[in-house]
């Protein structure tokens, strides 16, 4: 069995019909495995970026995994 622990995976993401106008939407997002755990990740690609400060080429975000609240849950 493969160890996929301490690992990112990342998808290009594609804009969509319902993206709100002017929103920054993560260039790209994914998962990323650490020992173990799974989280959701996204990551920004500093494209405003000016010669000679110390700005990253990217930035990122980990957050958990998304769960569709269930009927249950909701709060209506």
């Amino acid at each position: 069995m493969a160890d996929f622990s301490n690992k990112i995976s990342l998808w290009k993401r594609k804009p969509r019909e319902t993206d709100v106008a002017g929103k920054a939407y993560p260039h790209y997002t994914g998962n990323v495995n650490v020992d173990g755990v799974v989280k959701e990740c996204s990551v920004w690609i500093q494209t405003d970026k000016k010669p000679g400060t110390n700005t990253p080429d990217m930035s990122g975000k980990l957050q958990d995994p998304y769960k569709k609240p269930t009927t249950e849950e909701a709060p209506f």
